[in-house]
């Protein structure tokens, strides 16, 4: 994978961490929850606008979108804040094993190196605080 590759990567899985919130939002019912829920949507988003500000030609696509959509759906069925917030934990561990993935494939600038690991210790913040609802 290349640095192109792996910054587009990067953008999707910031995609799908905000389309997936996205779906989930109207569903929670804790206030607590809701609102750590949508501060991390907002990190994600200010990260993804560092990106394209720093890699304007990158594609901002989300891969398999409709698909996403339905499983969150799906999966969302009769869920309880505890189940939502296992889903986010999940998500968040998929994004973090991916990076570490593309991490180790690569030769990479330094700023991308940096926006990985900014997007890991989100990922790593946000399932520690979500723990607390499971």
């Amino acid at each position: 994978m290349n640095q192109k590759n792996t910054i587009e990567e990067l953008l999707n899985g910031l995609n799908m961490g905000m389309v997936s919130i996205d779906r989930l939002l109207d569903k929670i019912e804790n206030e607590e929850l809701r609102n750590l829920v949508m501060h991390q949507r907002k990190s994600y988003g200010e990260l993804k606008n560092d990106i394209i500000h720093a890699y304007p030609d990158a594609k901002d696509t989300t891969k398999q979108k409709l698909m996403l959509e339905g499983m969150v759906e799906l999966k969302s069925i009769m869920a309880d804040d505890a189940k939502i917030a296992k889903m986010l934990i999940e998500g968040c561990n998929q994004a973090m094993m991916n990076i570490i993935h593309s991490e180790n494939k690569n030769d990479m600038s330094s700023q991308v190196e940096d926006y990985m690991s900014k997007f890991e210790s989100l990922n790593k913040h946000y399932s520690e605080e979500l723990k607390a609802f499971i």
